[in-house]
């Protein structure tokens, strides 16, 4: 990780000796920190509450990049659950993630945008079962300089479960940094419109999925395995006060999630469903020149 940050530094530092190119931006790192706050939530047919806190640091560039993220749970009546081995079922998460995108422009209409990555997501013993991948890619058509459309395929790899999701979408001024802009599709969409420069007011949706390897001694299943799937939206300012900064703030709403267990055998086991909450995410981005 620490060689990768050197490279990326290195060659920003060059880039800054001139004016850059559109190259030269699309290899020059930015360093993003986040934080996320969802509120205490029931478990549904449980008195069991949770809240979590989610914080991630990444950096990368338009070529790839690697991002460390960390959650944090809080439980109350954690015993009402049946899955419940006298101690709290799961306090942290753990993610590690590095990722590459290819871009190849076909034809004066058509582009082809592939992203790959592997993880490593884990409770606390980090080993091949924590290992998963991913892929997303689609295929953009471009109908004017405003409108384009999107189809593709969404893939998550994990030897328990893999899940498989099509990419359609619909994309307006996707890049513009005035008026209005929006990417209508799933697993993601969102809508803005710049108020003044630099001020983008947003709103957007935000489907999400993990397999995490539970502990040795987990509180949940023992050696097993939990996987998450979210779906939230959220509404919010992303403020670009200057060349090199960026911050963001969203409220978000957490409308749906659930968890399904597996035991170390990858035998599917019970399934639970974890109400609506709402939060809070801050975003921090510098871009390297």
């Amino acid at each position: 990780m620490p060689a990768l940050f050197l490279l990326f530094v290195m060659v920003a530092s060059l880039a800054a000796q001139e004016r850059p190119s559109l190259l030269e931006k699309m290899v020059q790192p930015k360093l993003s920190a986040e934080a996320v706050r969802l509120a205490e939530s029931g478990i549904s047919g449980y008195d069991a509450k949770v809240s979590t806190g989610k914080y991630n640091v990444k950096i990368n560039n338009a070529f790839g990049g690697i991002n460390y993220a960390r959650w944090r749970f809080s439980w109350k009546d954690e015993q009402s659950l049946p899955f419940y081995r006298g101690k709290a079922p799961i306090e942290q998460m753990n993610q590690f993630r590095v990722f590459g995108n290819f871009f190849q422009r076909l034809d004066p209409h058509w582009n082809m945008l592939f992203s790959v990555n592997m993880n490593a997501t884990y409770e606390r013993e980090l080993d091949g079962n924590a290992l998963g991948g991913g892929i997303f890619g689609f295929f953009a058509y471009k109908i004017d300089n405003d409108h384009s459309l999107q189809i593709g395929a969404f893939v998550n790899y994990h030897p328990i479960t893999t899940l498989a999701l099509p990419v359609i979408g619909y994309s307006y001024r996707a890049r513009a940094d005035d008026g209005f802009t929006a990417v209508v599709g799933f697993p993601r969409a969102f809508a803005g419109y710049h108020v003044a420069p630099g001020v983008l007011l947003r709103a957007g949706f935000l489907f999400s999925q993990a397999v995490i390897r539970l502990a040795d001694d987990s509180g949940i299943e023992p050696r097993g395995y939990l996987e998450a799937q979210d779906y939230q939206v959220s509404t919010g300012v992303r403020l670009s006060a200057a060349e090199q900064w960026e911050f963001s703030s969203d409220l978000l709403y957490a409308f749906r999630r659930e968890i399904h267990l597996y035991d170390h055998a990858a035998d599917a086991l019970e399934s639970y469903r974890i109400k609506p909450s709402a939060g809070l995410m801050f975003k921090l981005t510098y871009v390297f020149e």
